[in-house]
């Protein structure tokens, strides 16, 4: 008597080398996710620290670091109160205009509080609060690339891309390639900051700056002094405008006469997918819309310009303030009125030794509270959050990549409350400091 023969699989048999495949599967998918991030975290540091360089060859060449490129108004308390220098009126480049994140923002500083020279008690916590927005994401790639016409760094060409001279070409059209700046000055906003232009507003309108000392429209795009001849005369029927040379009404910024010496570009980007252009600000989440070089979007060029992690988020500069608008002026102030980058909660780190983080006492004095609320919410916290440390204290600049989950809390270093406290935003964020 012969035994059948079994021609295949039984159901049970199916189901388990279903199962034993699934599960190589997801071990593979998830082994190939977590190569790729380390991946992109290493790129990500490795062009991090190839901008720390960058920035010190620019400092090497100028005799500072570059300014904080921005919007002006982001240092204003919400609902408009005046802080840290800067009034809810605040002369500002609208967003859309090519000026917009191309204003400077002039280092915020408070004044002296008589018997107090712990910055704790002299900084409260709006100030502190608004403090943290002071970082860019423009002023890398227009200090580091030249990104920006000859308008915006003396350098390129003005007028419609791609990057060939025109046939009638205009003044400030004669230079190619764009990438690369003429010196930004003493003030490293090609004059804005020191010696203005104009004293309007962008719009015309009459406005007032609570800083102390500021002119009206100090520091603004639209005041940048490139190449400028003898005399200047506005007439009050022309607004002040930012279409550049190529319009015969309009201040005169692209000077066929402007010469002198090209730097940089200070970093070589060989990805294109690492620049980035910011169109403007996602009202949800308060994140800029970022468009990628490689997208195609017909405005690209109208946009400032960024430089990407490899998440595809802009990396934030920081540094440290300086004194009379000109950035290579130490602020040395020991009277708790200046900060440092230990200041900036997302820049400290949420796990370190010990050794690294500066002392309770000295923390007291000379570090700012970040926003956890001032009670003990569990055996690990006790209210506000103080843990600056000596790397960040001493540092001259920062660099911040939001890392793999692309998002990071800018008002603390750790979350100890509410209901999420266990998810530590802040965690995967990766920073560069320098010198």
């Amino acid at each position: 008597m012969h035994r059948r023969q079994r021609s295949g699989f039984t159901l049970i048999e199916l189901l388990v080398v279903i199962g034993i495949i699934a599960v190589l599967a997801s071990l593979l998918i998830f082994g190939i996710s977590a190569a790729t991030r380390r991946g992109q975290a290493a790129n990500t540091r490795f062009l991090m620290s190839s901008m720390a360089q960058a920035l010190a060859r620019f400092k090497a060449d100028h005799g500072y670091y570059p300014p904080v490129l921005g919007d002006p108004k982001s240092l204003v308390n919400t609902g408009g109160t005046p802080t840290l220098g800067w009034s809810s009126s605040a002369s500002a480049s609208p967003t859309g205009q090519v000026g917009w994140l191309r204003d400077v923002m002039i280092p915020p500083a408070k004044a002296a509080v008589l018997g107090a020279t712990q910055k704790a008690k002299v900084w409260n916590s709006s100030d502190s609060k608004a403090l943290q927005k002071w970082n860019s994401v423009s002023s890398p790639a227009e200090y580091l690339l030249g990104a920006g016409d000859r308008s915006t760094d003396g350098f390129g060409i003005c007028g419609t891309l791609p990057d060939v001279p025109p046939a009638s070409a205009k003044p400030g059209q004669r230079e190619v390639p764009r990438d690369g700046i003429r010196s930004p000055g003493l003030d490293g906003v090609w004059g804005a900051a020191l010696t203005p232009v104009f004293a309007a507003d962008v719009t015309g309108a009459a406005v007032t700056s609570s800083y102390p000392g500021a002119k009206l429209g100090v520091g603004l795009f639209a005041s940048r002094n490139l190449a400028l001849p003898s005399r200047i005369t506005i007439s009050a029927s022309v607004a002040a405008n930012e279409k550049g040379n190529d319009d015969s009404q309009c201040i005169l910024r692209c000077q066929p006469n402007l010469q002198g010496k090209v730097f940089g570009p200070y970093l070589e980007l060989k990805d294109a997918s690492s620049i980035g252009g910011v169109k403007g600000v996602i009202a949800a989440t308060g994140e800029y819309d970022i468009a990628r070089a490689t997208d195609g979007d017909p405005l690209f060029d109208q946009y400032p310009k960024c430089i990407l992690d490899y998440w595809g988020n802009p990396i934030r500069y920081y540094r440290r303030g300086y004194m009379n608008l000109t950035p290579s002026a130490a602020d040395a102030s020991t009277d708790g009125t200046r900060f440092d980058l230990g200041d900036f909660f997302v820049l400290r780190p949420t796990r370190a030794e010990e050794a690294d983080f500066i002392d309770k006492k000295e923390s007291a004095r000379e570090a700012l509270d970040d926003e956890n609320p001032d009670m003990e919410t569990d055996a690990e916290a006790s209210g506000k959050d103080r843990s600056s440390t000596r790397r960040l204290r001493a540092a001259e600049f920062a660099l911040l990549s939001y890392g793999p989950d692309k998002k990071a809390d800018l008002t603390r270093r750790i979350n100890f409350s509410g209901p999420r406290k266990e998810i530590n935003v802040n965690e995967d964020n990766i920073v560069e400091t320098g010198p």
